[in-house]
């Protein structure tokens, strides 16, 4: 859950800010004159917006969003608060600002696997409100140049009584994007999925062609039951659709291969399970295989079983 606290705190400095005219207000620059910030007008950094570095993300790309960017659309927001490398994801930079707001950029090693992480996150974000029997505004496709995106209320936000979080993902290839936003129920500016989804795509548009192209091979997990005859039930996690799948009379030998994305396989482990009742039909044989390395097998006469976390 979100730190509601912080984001109390955070509007109240961001109303203070606004006043003075240095968020997002009719900044002045001595001249009487309004500052282009003031006025709506994002200009790029000294050098261009910054860019994958070696085909890796860096913490300097949390300046693909600016201050001046959120203001535009009436959402002024406070200064970063943190720029990380996420070290159990590193193909990922992760952005927070004081008072909650995120931003994240990943790059994922193929369009396949950036895939599978796009529809895991919509899945389980579906998931996650149900069980908090949370209400959902859940929109699709709004990102214009994104291949996939989806906006809805934030999955680990809460239904505050001053604020409300709302989230938006994208993927455009291989390239991902995760945008948070902490916004009062009584707000001005633009509508949060407006925002949201202008920001995003104003991030897509500073990343030219980045994702477009594979840089890798995506990962393949083989499940196998090897035998004689007929299994009378098998089961295994397909890493495809994130769900236990289970057949009947399943013929031996039997092979299943699926692509997966190893970031999440760290976590949910591969399951294969093949049983038959006669124990005079002979052995049977699981085995589980990642890249074409074994991961693990096992053997029995009536059933066996074989599970495994997948270890880079």
């Amino acid at each position: 859950m979100r730190r509601w606290w912080s984001a109390g705190i955070a509007a109240v400095m961001l109303v203070s800010a606004a006043a003075c005219g240095t968020v997002g207000g009719d900044g002045d620059d001595g001249g009487g004159k309004k500052s282009r910030a003031a006025a709506g007008e994002v200009t790029p950094p000294p050098g261009g917006w910054p860019q994958p570095v070696n085909g890796r993300v860096t913490e300097e790309m949390c300046d693909l969003l600016t201050d001046a960017d959120y203001a535009r659309y009436g959402h002024p927001q406070l200064p970063y608060e943190s720029r990380e490398i996420s070290r159990q994801q590193p193909d990922r930079v992760v952005c927070l600002r004081t008072g909650g707001s995120t931003f994240e950029v990943a790059l994922r090693p193929t369009v396949t696997t950036a895939e599978l992480e796009y529809k895991e996150t919509l899945r389980s974000h579906k998931e996650r409100m149900l069980s908090d029997r949370r209400r959902m505004i859940l929109v699709t496709d709004l990102v214009p140049g994104a291949d996939a995106s989806w906006f809805d209320y934030a999955t680990l936000g809460d239904e505050d009584r001053t604020f409300l979080e709302y989230e938006i993902r994208v993927r455009r290839g291989r390239l991902l994007l995760a945008i948070t936003m902490s916004v009062k129920r009584e707000h001005e500016g633009q509508d949060p999925k407006t925002t949201l989804a202008g920001l995003a795509q104003r991030v897509l548009e500073r990343l030219p062609g980045v994702g477009a192209q594979d840089a890798g091979q995506t990962a393949t997990v083989v499940y196998e039951l090897l035998g004689t005859g007929t299994a009378e039930r098998v089961t295994y996690w397909d890493t495809e659709s994130s769900e236990q799948v289970q057949r009947t009379g399943v013929r031996l030998p039997w092979r299943r291969k699926l692509s997966f994305d190893p970031q999440a396989a760290k976590t949910v482990p591969f399951t294969l399970n093949g049983w038959r009742k006669d124990p005079l039909a002979g052995v049977i044989r699981c085995r589980i295989s990642v890249n074409g390395r074994v991961l693990i097998e096992d053997v029995n006469t009536m059933g066996a079983n074989c599970i495994a976390l997948y270890q880079d």
